[in-house]
C-alpha cells in the first residue's frame, strides 16, 4: 500500500466517525513532490479544514478561528527542520460557519534534503482545542526522475486575483482537493497537474503519456499525449470529465515514457454527490434570474444563458440562502415575503406585462411599500401632455426617493427619477416629463 493510500483510507475513517472524534481536529492532508530547476525536490503539504470543523468566535464584526500548525520533519530521533504557522480564519457570514462546502485550504512548501526521513504534522484549533495529527515518511524525488507526483484539482481556471494566492501558476488557479473527495453536484471535470522532466542524454523524440482511469478492476479511461519536449521541465494539466462517471471510489495511474525510460504514477479520488434540495419561486429559472437581478444588479453572472438547469437552479438556491442570513431569517421567511410582494405587484401594478416585472414591481420587492406616496400630474411645462406620476419616499435604510411617470397613460408607470439607490439610474432629463417648473424641494427626504 502507498504512502497516500494509507492517508486516504485513514482519513476516510475519520470521516465516518466524525460524530465520534469529540477531541479530534478533522482535516485532510496531502502531498506532492516536484523537481525544480536545480533538481532539488520541493516537497508541498496541502491541508484543508472544514468551516463546519472549527469553532469561530464573534470579534470585530466578523467571525474568527485559529489553528496552530507544526511541521517537524525526523532524522532518526532529531528534528531536523521545524516550521510553526498559525492561520487565522476569518468570515463575514455566520452561515459559513456550518457549511458543508467551505472549506479553509492551505500550502507549505518545503526542499527536502537527505537529513529528513519522516514528516510530523500536528495542528490544533485555539478555540477548541480539539487536534489532529499524522505523520508518513518522505523521500527524494531522484534528480533524474522524470516525472512528479500527481496534484488532484478540483478546479483548474485563469485567475488573476491574490485569493488563494499560493495555488497559483502563471495565472491560473489549480485549486487541490486535499480529502481526494470530488463532489459532482460542485465540480465538471476533475484534473490532474503534472510535471515532466526531460533529461540531458536522452534522445530527442517523442514522449507518450498515458492517463487511465479504473473502477472496480473496469477500464473507465484510457487516454493518450504525444509530445515534443520542447523545455527541460513541462507542465500538464490531465482533464477527467465526472458527468458519465457513476459514483464511487477510482484508481488511475499516469505513466510517462521518454525514451527507453519509463515511470509511472498513481493517484485515486472519490466522486460524491449530494442530494441537493433546490428552492426557487419561479418554475422558470429565467424568471429566477431576473427577480434576482433586483437584488444583485450587475452582480449576477454573465453566462447565465450557458448554465445547465441544475446549475441554474443551485445559484438561486444558494441566492435565498444568502438573502435569508443577510436579512436574519430563515429561507422560507424571506421567500414568503417576496412571494407576497410579488403577489401584490402582478395585482396593482400589472397592465401590458406581470407586475412584477414593471419598474414600480421593482422597487415594490426590493424596499416594500413606500412610507409616502405623492400622486401628481405633469405640468404644462413638460414636453408631452400632462401624465400622472407619482414620488415614492422611504424613511428607512437608504432614504430612498423615486419618480414614476405613467408616460402612454395605460397604467404603466416607468422609473425615471432614483436617488439613494446605488442599483438603479436616473433619466438625465427627467425634469422633461413632469415639468420644468417641477418644485425639486418636495423630494426632500
Amino acid at each position: 500500500m502507498s504512502i497516500k493510500k494509507g492517508i486516504l483510507l485513514c482519513l476516510a475513517c475519520v470521516c465516518f466517525a466524525w460524530g465520534f472524534a469529540e477531541n479530534t481536529l478533522n482535516m485532510f492532508l496531502d502531498y506532492n513532490r516536484f523537481l525544480d530547476k536545480d533538481k532539488n525536490t520541493v516537497l508541498l503539504v496541502d491541508y484543508q479544514i472544514p468551516y463546519r470543523n472549527l469553532v469561530f468566535v464573534a470579534r470585530d464584526g466578523g467571525y474568527f478561528a485559529a489553528v496552530n500548525v507544526s511541521v517537524e520533519f525526523m532524522h532518526g530521533d532529531s528534528v531536523s527542520i521545524r516550521q510553526d504557522v498559525t492561520d487565522n480564519i476569518g468570515i463575514s457570514n455566520k452561515a459559513d460557519a456550518s457549511s458543508r462546502q467551505k472549506t479553509y485550504l492551505n500550502r507549505l512548501s518545503f526542499v527536502l534534503d537527505n537529513s529528513a526521513s519522516l514528516l510530523k504534522f500536528s495542528a490544533i484549533d485555539v478555540n477548541s482545542q480539539k487536534s489532529f495529527s499524522w505523520q508518513f515518511p518522505v523521500q527524494k524525488l531522484p534528480p533524474t526522475a522524470i516525472l512528479s507526483d500527481l496534484e488532484l484539482n478540483s478546479e483548474v481556471r485563469p485567475d488573476t486575483l491574490q485569493f488563494l494566492a499560493k495555488f497559483h501558476r502563471k495565472n491560473v488557479l489549480y485549486r487541490p482537493e486535499p480529502s481526494i473527495l470530488i463532489n459532482r453536484s460542485l465540480n465538471d471535470n476533475v484534473y490532474l497537474f503534472l510535471e515532466a522532466y526531460h533529461n540531458q542524454g536522452i534522445a530527442n523524440g517523442s514522449n507518450l503519456l498515458n492517463l487511465s482511469l479504473e473502477k472496480d478492476s473496469l477500464i473507465i479511461m484510457d487516454e493518450y499525449k504525444d509530445y515534443l519536449p520542447e523545455k527541460p521541465s513541462e507542465s500538464f494539466s490531465l482533464k477527467i470529465p465526472l458527468a458519465e462517471l457513476a459514483l464511487g471510489k477510482y484508481n488511475g495511474t499516469v505513466t510517462l515514457q521518454s525514451g527507453e525510460i519509463t515511470e509511472t504514477r498513481t493517484f485515486e479520488f472519490v466522486l460524491l454527490e449530494d442530494a441537493e434540495e433546490f428552492v426557487t419561486l419561479f418554475t422558470n429559472p429565467d424568471d429566477e434570474y431576473e427577480l434576482m437581478r433586483y437584488f444583485m444588479g450587475n452582480r449576477m453572472p454573465a453566462d447565465w444563458k450557458g448554465f445547465s438547469i441544475e446549475k441554474k437552479k443551485r445559484f438561486a438556491t444558494q441566492f435565498w440562502v444568502n438573502m435569508a442570513n443577510s436579512t436574519k431569517r430563515d429561507v422560507k421567511s424571506i421567500m414568503s415575503l417576496v412571494q407576497e410582494r410579488v403577489d401584490y405587484c402582478n395585482r396593482y401594478f400589472g397592465h401590458l406585462s406581470p407586475g412584477w416585472t414593471s419598474d414600480m414591481g421593482r422597487i415594490y420587492i426590493r424596499n416594500g411599500a413606500a412610507d409616502d406616496i405623492d400622486r401628481d400630474v405633469s405640468t404644462d411645462q413638460s414636453r408631452f401632455v400632462r401624465k400622472d406620476y407619482q414620488i415614492w419616499k422611504y424613511s428607512t435604510g437608504n432614504k430612498a426617493v423615486y419618480i414614476f411617470v405613467d408616460i402612454q397613460m395605460n397604467g404603466n408607470y416607468r422609473l425615471i427619477y432614483a436617488d439613494n439607490d446605488d442599483l438603479e439610474n436616473s433619466d438625465p432629463d427627467w425634469m422633461r416629463f413632469i415639468g420644468t417648473d417641477f418644485d425639486e424641494s418636495r423630494l426632500d427626504n
